[in-house]
Formats: structure tokens, sequence, C-alpha cells
């Protein structure tokens, strides 16, 4: 005679499955949370980011030819002189949530001396995300026989980042801005750096420490009443001090001291 079942295993199979189910529905509701969660994080990202700041009036001109300088605004924003043999050039990466346009003042400024010069649009308009993108520009350009790059705050580390790696690079130069590491003074680079005395933005400490990074012939170019905003045409930043000079005169500092580092470049 075959002996039944006992009904004590049934229900103990009828619990096991209900706990199975449970951690199941459980492991779908934290999944869909956490899908959730990481949704809105990209999400807020991506408004983050697309809130950036827009050219003026100023940044607008400087993107017209003059007789001086042909510019182009297709894959990058080139300023190239006119009737002049180049062999110099400047690339220069943006802020932080700056539109490239912006920079066009300083970067047309610095092309009517007789360089090639290039801002670089950057992904999200974050420079972190293109680190080499500076290398189409000196692949588009081989009459360039020595580069410079530079960039504003977060695209002046990018770009010394770059600068580290690449062979056809001489030197760097930082707007409100330094190196993370000093690479650039063990490879023995040229460096310039400037800063505004009013920037509100910057982290001073840092770019006292960071003088520690730099090569020993580093040139320093503090601008009195300089801030952090005025190194472009884009209106003021958000936590930034007011300058106390004009945005005419702290880009003609700036420029001037550019196209002598450039000019002087080994």
């Amino acid at each position: 005679m075959e002996l039944e079942r006992p009904l004590l295993y049934d229900k103990v199979d009828e619990s096991i499955k209900n706990s199975k189910d449970i951690n199941k529905n459980n492991h779908k509701y934290r999944l869909k949370a956490l899908i959730g969660v990481l949704g809105v994080l990209i999400i807020g990202f991506l408004i983050w980011a697309n809130m950036s700041y827009e050219p003026q009036s100023l940044a607008k001109e400087s993107l017209i030819s003059n007789d001086l300088v042909e510019v182009n605004t297709d894959e990058f924003i080139t300023f190239t002189p006119k009737n002049k043999k180049v062999t110099k050039g400047f690339i220069f990466y943006p802020g932080a949530k700056v539109e490239p346009e912006s920079y066009a003042p300083l970067c047309k400024k610095i092309a009517e001396s007789g360089y090639e010069v290039a801002i670089v649009p950057m992904p999200l308009n974050l420079a972190v995300l293109g680190i080499n993108k500076g290398e189409k520009i000196i692949e588009k350009y081989p009459n360039v026989e020595s580069w410079a790059v530079g960039g504003h705050s977060l695209g002046g580390v990018m770009a010394s980042n770059f600068a580290v790696k690449n062979n056809m690079v001489d030197g760097v130069v930082f707007l409100a801005s330094y190196p993370m590491g000093d690479d650039l003074k063990k490879i023995g680079k040229d460096a310039l750096s400037i800063w505004g005395s009013k920037d509100g933005v910057m982290n001073f400490k840092n770019l006292v420490e960071s003088k520690e990074k730099l090569p020993l012939d580093t040139t320093y170019v503090e601008i009195e009443g300089g801030n952090h905003s005025q190194f472009g045409d884009y209106g003021k930043q958000n936590s930034d001090n007011d300058a106390i000079i004009s945005e005419q005169k702290q880009l003609k500092i700036t420029t001037d001291n550019i196209i002598k580092f450039i000019n002087n470049m080994n």
C-alpha cells in the first residue's frame, strides 16, 4: 500500500514557493526603483549640462571674418590669418558649460598676430568629455610646426592633460586654471598661468599649491581687478565676483600675454 504524502510537506513546499515569489517580486521592485533613480539622475544631469552660458554681442561680432583673419565655424571654430605663412598655432578648450563661441574675441585677437587658432567645441560643453579632441586640429593643419594649447577653468585642466600626451604641443596656457598633476614639470613644457584678482569661482588655495606642479620658468600673470567670467564674453558666471576693470581691458591683457608666450615658445 502506497503511503500518502504527509500534509505537512505540502505546506512547506507552498511556503517555499510563496517565499520565492515574494523575493522575486521584491527584486523586480528594487530593479525598477534603481532604474527610476538612474533615469532621474540622467535627466537632471542633461538639464544641468544644457543650461550653458551663451555668447554675447562681442563674441558674435568676433565670429565674422575681417581683413586679417578668416573665421570658419564648421566642426571647429577656426581663425586663420590671411596672407601669412603660419608655423605656430593655439588650440583652446572652453570652460565648463560655456558655449565655445564665447571665446571668439580672445582667439580672434591672437590669430590677428599671425597664429592659427582653433576653439574646440566639447560634448555637453564639458571638456572632460573630449580631452583628446585637439588631435583633430593638429591633423587638420600639417603646416603648423608648433602648438600651444590652453583653456579656461576646467578647459585648462583638460588642455594640460592633452598636452602631456602630445609631442606636437610645446606650451600650455592656463586661464583661471591649474594642472591636476606635475607631469608638465617633469617633461619641461612651457607654461603660462593667468588669473583675475577678483575671481570668485576659482579655488585660490589650489592655484597657489599648483605652482609646485608647474615648470620653474612658468610665467604667472595676475590681472588686477579681473574676474573669472571676463576671459570670455558670456555674461557673469554664477558665484563670480564683479570685475573692477572692463571686459575689453581684461581680454587685452590676456591676449597680449598669450601672444608673447606663443612667440617665445620653444
